[in-house]
């Protein structure tokens, strides 16, 4: 009574108190957090804001709202239909915080859950973990409770894989916030041993049970050690199930509880006292709720006849028990198993194609930024290949004043050697009129004119070379300079063929323009290059490419300036480049 007189109170007290915008919210907090561990007075509270609430912009409408069916949950009051929620939903995915997202979408699974909804109730509580994943300032309170759900949905359905994955992500966020951990303990041992893990949930029933010694509250943890007294007296650790029953303050015959009856008389089954076991199982038969405990206990009853041999009542137990297992209906169990699990496998491949989406967009700006850095180097390409050209064509031009230098000392030179032998012409005139010195004059014009075939014999090679370099440059730049206005590739490499008479210092670009001449006459030609050499050299690649437009050995190795072995060695092993293609061939 006292409790009741209170929450009106305060109720009065929010009614005559008149409020702004701000201090609804403010007001709404703190019925919220009165709500966390007394539900029913905040609700109470709740109640004298309505007609306040109904003048306040959409919002804080939204919020009360959303308070209320938060409140109703933790109050275990059972909702009547999805409205309100389907309504919430809609307004916070579009308006809310990621924060808010997450809590809306957990309290629309909580209500299906209720509702029996299984499907949808993991679809919502899937989409607040995604919202919780995206917010660093998570509830994390509410993530491990949806966790906690998820593991009851699975094992509700008797997908139990998936009901231990979850329970063991719960307890990865209790060790994280440093919250109770016996809960989560318990829901891993319960999937365990529902996947026939004894071992493992023997163990894990032991961390829950050990903690709940040591947290000296044992009166608030009486819930726990009746599943404790279950789950032991199942696995047969009659030890551990004697002591958690000297731990439990209840009686579950006087201040009835189905599961407790079932934990009991599953104790005392495993402890030989059938006659204990029966009296808790056939109070659970009388009281007519809770099918899944009236399943167990005709079950249970049932084993017990049969083994005893009391077959009239082992006969009418096992006619309870198979009304009981159709009333339950474990076919459609198992078909909302199935549902369940397509409903999660379509929430990942949502979750899936929304990455991929995002994928495609990063792809898309990075093709977008790839594209212009393309654009920027090919320009850059561009203008260093135009300066590298403009920088050989002025080396021609020097080139060219070089060779004119020469041709200009050659002419000199000539007029030298006329003017030497005009001289000689005299010394001999007057060589005839001194007959005296004619011993000692023919003595040095011996020694001039030796001398003088030296350096006529050297001027005349070395003339003949001048002369060969310049024709041969001056063929090939005139070739060259036809072939860059042309762009034939015939024209490239007549002028190749040309200048490799004589020595040749080939450039870059010059052996670029080869090598598109050579693959635009021969197409099949790189191709077959790369099949038959696998790897090579830049000169394995100069040599089989000369070789292609028919220079000799002499030609390549003024072309190359390789050795003569080398070159010998090279044209005989790649001889089959002398092999026509299949195309037709000029």
């Amino acid at each position: 009574m006292n409790k009741y007189i209170s929450t009106w109170i305060i109720a009065l007290v929010l009614l005559l108190t008149s409020c702004s915008d701000g201090e609804v919210m403010d007001r709404l907090d703190h019925i919220k957090s009165v709500g966390d561990n007394d539900p029913v007075t905040a609700l109470a509270m709740l109640d004298s804001l309505e007609v306040d609430i109904r003048q306040e912009s959409e919002y804080v409408k939204n919020k009360y709202d959303l308070l209320r069916v938060r409140l109703n949950d933790k109050a275990d009051n059972m909702p009547s239909s999805d409205i309100m929620i389907k309504q919430l939903v809609a307004y916070f995915n579009n308006k809310g915080t990621t924060r808010e997202k997450q809590e809306v979408n957990y309290y629309a699974g909580s209500v299906y859950r209720d509702l029996q909804d299984t499907p949808r109730a993991l679809e919502y509580f899937f989409k607040s973990l995604d919202y919780a994943f995206e917010n660093e300032g998570c509830d994390s309170i509410m993530l491990r409770n949806t966790y906690s759900n998820l593991n009851y949905l699975y094992y509700g359905v008797q997908d139990y894989p998936n009901a231990l994955d979850m329970a063991l992500k719960e307890l990865e966020i209790c060790q994280k916030t440093k919250s109770d951990i016996i809960l989560p303990y318990m829901h891993i041992g319960a999937s365990y041993l529902a996947l026939d893990s004894m071992r493992k949930a023997e163990t894990t029933f032991d961390s829950a049970y050990t903690r709940v010694i040591r947290s000296k509250e044992v009166a608030k943890h009486q819930n726990t050690l009746v599943h404790l007294l279950n789950n032991y007296s199942e696995l047969k650790c009659l030890t551990k199930a004697k002591d958690c029953l000297s731990r439990i303050d209840v009686n579950p015959l006087e201040d009835f509880s189905g599961f407790s009856c079932i934990a009991f008389a599953q104790y005392y089954e495993s402890d030989g006292k059938t006659d204990s076991a029966a009296i808790y199982c056939k109070r659970i038969l009388d009281d007519g709720t809770g099918i899944d405990n009236m399943y167990d206990a005709a079950k249970l009853l049932y084993c017990i006849y049969a083994k005893s041999g009391d077959i009239n009542n082992a006969s009418h137990y096992a006619e309870i028990y198979m009304q009981l297992s159709d009333s339950l209906d474990f076919g459609k169990r198992q078909e909302l198993a199935a549902t369940v699990n397509n409903e999660y496998q379509y929430h990942l491949d949502q979750k899936k194609e929304l990455e991929l989406q995002e994928k495609e967009k990063r792809y898309k700006s990075t093709l977008v930024i790839i594209s212009l850095l393309a654009i920027l180097l090919v320009s850059l390409a561009y203008i260093l290949y135009i300066r590298k050209r403009n920088k050989h064509l002025h080396e021609v031009v020097r080139l060219s004043a070089e060779l004119q230098r020469v041709s200009g000392d050659e002419q000199q030179l000539r007029k030298d050697i006329e003017q030497k032998e005009s001289e000689l012409e005299k010394s001999k005139k007057s060589l005839e009129k001194s007959t005296e010195e004619l011993n000692d004059v023919k003595q040095e014009l011996q020694r001039v004119n030796a001398e003088l075939s030296n350096y006529d014999e050297a001027l005349k090679a070395k003339e003949q070379q001048l002369s060969e370099k310049m024709n041969q440059n001056m063929t090939f730049i005139k070739l060259l300079h036809q072939s860059e206005l042309e762009g034939k590739a015939e024209d490239v490499i007549y002028a190749i063929r040309q200048s490799s008479a004589g020595k040749k210092n080939m450039k870059v670009a010059d052996w670029k323009q080869l090598y598109q001449a050579v693959d635009e006459l021969y197409p099949s030609f790189k191709d077959r290059l790369l099949k038959e050499l696998g790897t090579f050299t830049e000169q394995q690649m100069q040599v089989c490419y000369l070789m292609r437009i028919g220079l000799s050995k002499l030609q390549i190795q003024n072309m190359t300036n390789l050795s003569r072995v080398t070159v010998w060695r090279w044209v005989k092993k790649y001889d089959w480049v002398l092999t026509p293609d299949k195309e037709t061939v000029d």
